[in-house]
Parts: C-alpha cells; structure tokens; sequence
C-alpha cells in the first residue's frame, strides 16, 4: 500500500467523521516514510483554506465529492509545498481517482497548478488557513499582534516536548543528545528528532519523562504545595498535570475522570512514573460530591482545545461558535459543583487549552461574581519563568512563542 493511498484513506476519514480515530496514528506502524507521510497529512489539514483556494481558481463548478476534492487538497498540497517531483505527484494522485470520469479533471487541475509557485493571498483566513468566522471572533477581543503570531504558529508544525520526573532525575543528567531545555518550564525538554518510537526510548519506559506541552507543565507550578494537604485534579486525563503535582510535592491526590478508558490511561502514567495517587475516580465533575473538602483543586476543563491547533490541525474546522457557547456552559456548571468541595481559603486553578472570551474570561468573571472568588494575582510568576501574557483582569492567555501554545489560567481563592 503506497504511502498517498494510505494518507487519502485517513483523509477522507477525518474529512467525513470530523476526528481522527486510532488508525490515524497506527498507521505511523507500516509507513515506510514516515516523515513524509506525517508531513502530508499535517500539511493538508494545516493550508485547507488555501489549498481550495489555489484549486477553485481552476473550477467551473466549486462542489466536487469529498474523496476528488481531498485528491486535489493532497496534489497540491504537494505541488506547492514538497519537493517531489511534478509529474510524479500529478500521476500518482491520478491514480487514485477511483472514478474514471474525474481523472481527466484532476489531471487537468494538477498540471495547470505544477506550472505555480506560491501565491501569497491578502485574506488572513486564507493565507494562514484557518476558518473566516474564527478569525473574525479572534480580531474581537486579541491584539493584533497575538493573532498573527499565533496564526503564523499554527502552519509550523511543533517539535515534542516532555518533562523531566524530577523525583528521579533532573535534565542535566539525562544521557538523551537529540535534545535542548525548554525557555519557561523549569522542568522541560524539546526533542529535535526521534530515531525510535517516542513510546520506546529507556528514558520514557523508566518514567524519567512524561510527554507534555510546555504550556501545560507551567500550570502546577503557579501554586505552592504543603505536604499532605487534600488535592482533587477533576478532569484529569491523560495525567499530565496530576502527576507533576506529585512530582512537586507529597499531597493526598484525588484524580478524577468523567471518561472510564481515560482514567486507564492515567493509571498506567502514574504506574509508569511510581507515584501513588490518593484515589482515582471516574465521574462527571459536575456531579463530583465528597463527604469533606479540598485544600487545592484543579479544574484543566473540557474546552474548544482552539490552542493545540497547532498540533492538532483539525481541531479549526471542527468547532463552531455554537459548540464555544455550550463548552462555557459546560465549565461553569463544573466550577458551580466543585466550589462546594473547595475549603475555606482552599485555591481554585482553572484553565483552558483554547482561546475564546466564554471559555476563559467571562467564566473567570463569573467565579468571581457569582462566587465571590478572590483573584490571585499570578503574573509575577509568569514573569518568573519568562512567559509573555494577556491579562484579563482575572487570569493569564499565554502568548504563542516557538514551544508555548496557547494557555489560559487563573486562580482563586475562596473566602
């Protein structure tokens, strides 16, 4: 199975089904160029916009099939941004149109395009590939500045990054060559390259790393910690931030889940790592009750994940204003429940992978309105570890910068 076939396949699903499922990333397993393979797939998802774009120039009619219409993504896609050879990538996409009455078309299409080179649109939607209406949301409430560098981020594809378990090692002591610290996280490495499966290397199996954005490792380190105070991480999965904070410190840790197969997953991180949680617990933390109250609870909520575009491409074209407005609502009926099993002068730290106004301030509003939150403020320990900021008033947006995506956080107090 040629590496294009199997990159249309996985195509055409996203396109249909709106997410990838599993097989996307098994079928990493038996492509022989990997790099390449990888580089494809992200990359049509990354220039969608401007991919339809370049091809509707040479378009009668605008509606074609989903599976010609992804063809031509994947043909131009390469024409413009690989260095495989023209004729080469017009035969090969040609022969896998499956319907003979469209061959002629999508061969026409590709030799017009291979005689292009880059066409730098003036429409930010188009020229950065994102969706128009998000842009326009975006423009309404961010600097100019932040959104260009954010929309310049999102086409670059990001390197991996982990963190150290600091309980075991620390990064001077890693043996690892393919890699350099990260700028904010104390904690943080970037590998350049893999020659093996991340999921391989000693450093991982030994739970000397955990992989992690580096956004997502500064969360934990914005509070301090006393030894066995009552902790809850209420939407927990995949662990990332529920095993720093043992890592940090010696609490008693509560780790919650709505979903019974992600708290799986967070098992096997924290068995991997040799940390020993207070208690795992799968519930919907709208409806999370305990019998006593917590010292520290994190809330990393369900969200529009708008900020990991960057990694995951897809996420664009998969929300719509609709889905932001029931998210907000979504969050705030976790952060009506938990406030409860918060103590008195116990902390609250929210956060959010996206960047929406609901999502992030107006609910940071609302905490502080509806529930007489006390704001803590955090920006001298966003100084602290270098990071540049939007300050809403009630918490932190992280800019982008080469590793840092898009992060927003705030923190509370309850009086």
């Amino acid at each position: 199975m040629s590496d294009l076939l199997i990159a249309y396949r996985l195509l055409r699903k996203k396109f249909r089904g709106g997410i990838f499922s599993k097989d996307f990333y098994e079928a990493f397993s038996y492509v022989e160029e990997k790099a390449f393979f990888k580089e494809l797939i992200y990359g049509v998802l990354r220039r969608q916009e401007y991919l339809d774009w370049i091809i509707n120039k040479f378009l009668k009619r605008k509606e074609l099939p989903p599976s010609i219409r992804t063809l031509l993504r994947m043909g131009t896609y390469l024409l413009l941004f690989s260095h495989m050879p023209n004729y080469a990538v017009v035969n090969e996409t040609v022969n896998l149109v499956e319907k003979q009455s469209f061959r002629k078309l999508v061969n026409a299409i590709l030799r017009q395009i291979s005689k292009l080179s880059y066409i730098e649109p003036q429409e930010l939607h188009i020229k950065y590939s994102h969706p128009k209406w998000l842009i326009e949301y975006w423009k309404k409430f961010l600097p100019e500045d932040y959104l260009i560098k954010m929309l310049e981020y999102n086409l670059i594809p990001s390197k991996t990054v982990a963190r150290v378990n600091i309980k075991k090692t620390n990064r001077e002591k890693l043996t690892l060559k393919n890699i350099r610290y990260t700028t904010h996280s104390p904690q943080g490495i970037i590998f350049e390259n893999f020659n093996i499966s991340p999921w391989e290397l000693k450093e991982y199996k030994n739970g000397l790393i955990t992989y992690q954005s580096e956004s997502s490792q500064l969360i934990p380190l914005l509070i301090d910690y006393k030894e066995n105070e009552y902790v809850l991480d209420a939407c927990s999965a995949p662990g990332g931030k529920a095993s720093h904070i043992l890592e940090l410190s010696n609490v008693k840790l509560f780790v919650n889940d709505i979903d019974f197969s992600k708290i799986q997953i967070v098992k096997e991180q924290f068995e991997r790592l040799n940390l020993k949680p207070e208690k795992y617990l799968t519930n919907d933390a709208r409806k999370l009750k305990f019998n006593f109250q917590f010292d520290k609870i994190f809330v990393d909520a369900p969200c529009s994940s708008l900020g990991t575009a960057r990694r995951n491409p897809e996420v664009l074209r998969r929300q719509k204003p609709q889905n932001i407005k029931n998210l907000s609502n979504l969050q705030r009926e976790i952060l009506n429940n938990l406030w409860q099993s918060l103590k008195k002068n116990g902390t609250l730290i929210y956060s959010t992978c996206t960047i929406t106004y609901e999502e992030n301030t107006l609910n940071a509003e609302w905490l502080v309105k509806e529930k007489a939150a006390k704001i803590i403020d955090i920006r001298d320990k966003l100084d602290k570890f270098d990071v540049k900021y939007i300050w809403d008033g009630y918490g932190a947006l992280f800019y982008p910068d080469e590793n840092l995506t898009p992060f927003y956080v705030a923190v509370f107090i309850k009086e």
